[in-house]
C-alpha cells in the first residue's frame, strides 16, 4: 500500500471527503501526470471502503441521547418594579 493509503484510517471525516473529491478530480484530469492519475484511481476504492466502514460503525453503535428537560418559564417582572430607583445610586 502507498503511504497515503496507510493514513486513510486515521483521517477525519472531512479530510476523507476532501481527499475523495481531490482523487476524483485528479482521476478525471487531462493535465495530471499518469502517476497522479494512477494513484488517485487506486486510492478512491480505499476511501470508499473507509467511509462505508465508518457509516456502519455509527449505525451499529448509535445511542439515542436523552433530551434535556424543558426550561421553566420565568414570569416577567411587573412594570413598577423596574422603575424603582437603584439602591446603590442613593
Amino acid at each position: 500500500m502507498t503511504p497515503l493509503a496507510d493514513m486513510i484510517p486515521t483521517m477525519s471525516d472531512p479530510d476523507l471527503k476532501a481527499l475523495r473529491l481531490n482523487a476524483l478530480r485528479l482521476s478525471a484530469s487531462t493535465t495530471a501526470s499518469l502517476t497522479q492519475i494512477a494513484s488517485a484511481t487506486d486510492v478512491i476504492p480505499l476511501i470508499d471502503e473507509e467511509i462505508a466502514r465508518r457509516a456502519a460503525d455509527k449505525t451499529a453503535t448509535a445511542v439515542k441521547k436523552p433530551r434535556a428537560p424543558a426550561k421553566k418559564k420565568v414570569v416577567p417582572a411587573s412594570g413598577h418594579q423596574t422603575a424603582l430607583p437603584d439602591s446603590k445610586a442613593a
